[in-house]
């Protein structure tokens, strides 16, 4: 397949699969917000500092300390002093905000076993492997726009 009918059969593929995404998050009752449960899914891994959380989910730091200070008045996550820079904070789940993540990422790991049940596990695989390599040069090219127009 040429690149650019590729690029624009992909095109027309992710836009579809973005809006599906869309529609199914709104039928379904999920006990955490999509914005949340990425960053507590995040935040899973251990506690970070804001500007790495910003890093990693490709969002500015203002988005991130809305979102944290949302996090926080909820109940689900808190800030407290970095040890290795007295400085900063660092941002950690509660036992609550861990709760809600893990129930969160059960219904939905549930839901795409049950849409990819008629797959193959190599056509699993090579989903799975596909769309990390895309998020990668997705990334890559966020961060170098990010860069062209100065801002970090």
């Amino acid at each position: 397949m040429e690149t650019k009918t590729a690029a624009k059969d992909l095109e027309f593929a992710l836009a579809l699969l973005a809006r599906s995404m869309e529609a199914i998050y709104r039928q379904r009752r999920y006990p955490l917000e999509r914005s949340h449960h990425l960053l507590l899914r995040t935040l899973s891994e251990g506690p970070r500092r804001s500007r790495d959380l910003a890093d990693v989910l490709l969002l500015d730091h203002s988005t991130i300390a809305r979102q944290v200070s949302a996090l926080e008045k909820l109940g689900l996550a808190r800030r407290k002093p970095d040890p290795d820079d007295g400085r900063s904070d660092l941002v950690a789940t509660t036992a609550k905000g861990e709760a809600l993540c893990a129930a969160t990422s059960a219904m939905r790991v549930k839901r795409i076993e049950t849409l990819l049940e008629s797959w193959s596990g190599e056509q699993r695989r090579a989903l799975v492997e596909s769309l990390k390599h895309l998020n990668g040069d997705l990334s890559q090219s966020l961060r170098e726009l990010r860069a062209s127009d100065g801002v970090a």
